[in-house]
Protein backbone atom coordinates (compact mmCIF):
# COMPACT_ATOMS: atom_id res chain seq x y z
CA UNK A 1 0.00 0.00 0.00
CA UNK A 2 1.39 3.57 -1.23
CA UNK A 3 2.46 6.11 1.40
CA UNK A 4 0.08 8.80 1.29
CA UNK A 5 2.63 12.25 0.63
CA UNK A 6 2.28 15.58 3.12
CA UNK A 7 1.70 18.69 1.66
CA UNK A 8 5.27 19.69 2.33
CA UNK A 9 6.38 16.24 0.11
CA UNK A 10 4.33 17.23 -2.75
CA UNK A 11 5.31 20.79 -2.77
CA UNK A 12 9.33 19.70 -2.42
CA UNK A 13 8.47 17.50 -5.51
CA UNK A 14 6.42 20.42 -7.61
CA UNK A 15 9.75 22.53 -6.72
CA UNK A 16 11.91 20.25 -8.42
CA UNK A 17 10.26 19.99 -11.49
CA UNK A 18 11.47 22.73 -14.51
CA UNK A 19 9.12 24.30 -16.34
CA UNK A 20 9.32 22.99 -19.93
CA UNK A 21 8.33 26.53 -21.51
CA UNK A 22 10.48 29.93 -20.68
CA UNK A 23 7.78 31.57 -23.14
CA UNK A 24 5.11 30.62 -20.42
CA UNK A 25 6.86 31.98 -17.55
CA UNK A 26 7.08 35.40 -19.74
CA UNK A 27 3.59 35.21 -20.66
CA UNK A 28 2.55 34.30 -16.95
CA UNK A 29 5.06 36.97 -15.79
CA UNK A 30 3.17 39.67 -18.03
CA UNK A 31 -0.26 38.30 -16.93
CA UNK A 32 0.31 39.04 -13.12
CA UNK A 33 2.25 42.51 -13.80
CA UNK A 34 -1.14 43.22 -15.62
CA UNK A 35 -3.16 41.96 -13.10
CA UNK A 36 -1.29 43.66 -10.77
CA UNK A 37 -2.10 47.30 -12.61
CA UNK A 38 -5.35 46.39 -12.41
CA UNK A 39 -5.82 45.79 -9.23
CA UNK A 40 -4.08 49.15 -8.43
CA UNK A 41 -6.44 50.93 -10.70
CA UNK A 42 -9.14 49.74 -9.12
CA UNK A 43 -8.34 49.82 -5.48
CA UNK A 44 -7.66 54.16 -6.78
CA UNK A 45 -11.09 54.13 -8.17
CA UNK A 46 -12.95 52.58 -5.14
CA UNK A 47 -11.25 54.64 -2.95
CA UNK A 48 -12.55 57.90 -5.30
CA UNK A 49 -15.88 56.08 -5.20
CA UNK A 50 -15.99 55.93 -1.70
CA UNK A 51 -14.64 59.51 -1.14
CA UNK A 52 -17.86 60.59 -3.38
CA UNK A 53 -20.32 58.22 -1.68
CA UNK A 54 -18.78 60.88 1.66
CA UNK A 55 -19.36 63.99 -0.23
CA UNK A 56 -23.19 63.06 -0.78
CA UNK A 57 -23.97 61.70 2.62
CA UNK A 58 -22.14 65.11 3.85
CA UNK A 59 -24.14 67.01 1.04
CA UNK A 60 -27.52 64.88 2.19
CA UNK A 61 -27.16 66.06 6.08
CA UNK A 62 -26.80 69.93 4.60
CA UNK A 63 -29.23 69.93 2.75
CA UNK A 64 -31.94 68.67 5.37
CA UNK A 65 -30.02 70.95 7.93
CA UNK A 66 -31.32 73.67 5.72
CA UNK A 67 -34.67 72.58 4.92
CA UNK A 68 -35.33 71.92 8.63
CA UNK A 69 -35.73 75.45 9.69
CA UNK A 70 -36.37 76.91 6.60
CA UNK A 71 -39.91 78.51 5.80
CA UNK A 72 -38.86 80.10 2.40
CA UNK A 73 -40.35 77.87 -0.28
CA UNK A 74 -37.74 79.35 -2.65
CA UNK A 75 -35.03 78.87 -0.52
CA UNK A 76 -36.31 75.51 0.27
CA UNK A 77 -36.11 74.94 -3.36
CA UNK A 78 -32.11 76.03 -3.73
CA UNK A 79 -31.16 74.04 -1.22
CA UNK A 80 -32.79 71.10 -2.90
CA UNK A 81 -31.48 71.93 -6.21
CA UNK A 82 -27.72 72.45 -5.03
CA UNK A 83 -28.18 68.45 -3.76
CA UNK A 84 -29.54 67.49 -6.86
CA UNK A 85 -26.87 69.00 -9.09
CA UNK A 86 -23.95 67.70 -6.70
CA UNK A 87 -25.37 64.38 -6.55
CA UNK A 88 -26.06 64.12 -10.78
CA UNK A 89 -22.44 65.39 -10.57
CA UNK A 90 -21.20 62.65 -8.90
CA UNK A 91 -22.90 60.21 -10.73
CA UNK A 92 -20.89 61.80 -14.04
CA UNK A 93 -17.65 61.35 -12.17
CA UNK A 94 -18.21 57.77 -11.53
CA UNK A 95 -19.35 57.20 -15.41
CA UNK A 96 -16.15 59.21 -16.07
CA UNK A 97 -13.91 57.19 -13.33
CA UNK A 98 -15.03 54.11 -15.05
CA UNK A 99 -15.01 55.02 -18.79
CA UNK A 100 -10.84 56.02 -18.01
CA UNK A 101 -10.23 52.91 -16.47
CA UNK A 102 -11.86 50.67 -19.39
CA UNK A 103 -9.98 53.16 -21.79
CA UNK A 104 -6.62 52.68 -19.97
CA UNK A 105 -7.02 48.80 -19.80
CA UNK A 106 -8.05 48.42 -23.42
CA UNK A 107 -5.57 50.89 -24.27
CA UNK A 108 -2.70 47.95 -22.45
CA UNK A 109 -4.33 45.50 -24.47
CA UNK A 110 -4.73 47.48 -27.95
CA UNK A 111 -2.55 49.71 -29.88
CA UNK A 112 -3.97 51.73 -33.07
CA UNK A 113 -7.10 49.72 -32.58
CA UNK A 114 -5.20 46.26 -33.17
CA UNK A 115 -4.35 43.91 -30.25
CA UNK A 116 -0.63 43.48 -29.73
CA UNK A 117 -0.24 39.60 -29.68
CA UNK A 118 3.19 38.35 -29.83
CA UNK A 119 4.92 36.83 -32.77
CA UNK A 120 5.03 33.58 -30.73
CA UNK A 121 1.52 33.24 -30.33
CA UNK A 122 0.93 34.85 -34.08
CA UNK A 123 2.66 31.34 -35.51
CA UNK A 124 0.02 29.13 -33.56
CA UNK A 125 -3.00 31.02 -33.08
CA UNK A 126 -5.24 29.20 -30.83
CA UNK A 127 -8.04 29.63 -33.46
CA UNK A 128 -6.29 27.38 -36.41
CA UNK A 129 -6.14 30.57 -38.59
CA UNK A 130 -2.68 31.38 -39.21
CA UNK A 131 -1.36 30.49 -43.09
CA UNK A 132 0.40 27.64 -42.36
CA UNK A 133 -2.81 25.94 -42.13
CA UNK A 134 -4.18 24.36 -45.07
CA UNK A 135 -7.80 24.66 -45.28
CA UNK A 136 -9.75 21.16 -45.59
CA UNK A 137 -11.98 21.20 -48.83
CA UNK A 138 -15.47 20.78 -48.62
CA UNK A 139 -16.35 17.46 -50.16
CA UNK A 140 -20.00 17.04 -51.78
CA UNK A 141 -22.01 14.32 -51.33
CA UNK A 142 -25.46 13.38 -52.40
CA UNK A 143 -27.48 12.02 -49.40
CA UNK A 144 -30.55 9.53 -50.45
CA UNK A 145 -33.69 10.55 -49.32
CA UNK A 146 -35.51 6.93 -47.82
CA UNK A 147 -39.44 6.73 -48.85
CA UNK A 148 -39.58 3.87 -46.50
CA UNK A 149 -42.56 4.46 -44.06
CA UNK A 150 -41.63 5.78 -40.48
CA UNK A 151 -43.24 3.86 -37.35
CA UNK A 152 -45.31 6.77 -35.80
CA UNK A 153 -47.32 6.34 -32.77
CA UNK A 154 -50.76 5.49 -32.78
CA UNK A 155 -53.11 8.51 -32.37
CA UNK A 156 -55.30 6.33 -30.29
CA UNK A 157 -55.14 5.19 -26.97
Amino acid sequence: MPKDKTPSEVLSELMNVPFPNPAYLEAMQRVFAMQKRMLDDFHQNLDKWFDRRREGADAALTMLDELKGERDTEKRAESWQRWVSGAMARIMDDVQTQFDAMSKLTGQLGENGEVKVPAEMKAHPMNGKSGTHPIPKKTTTQRTKTTEPRDTPSSTH
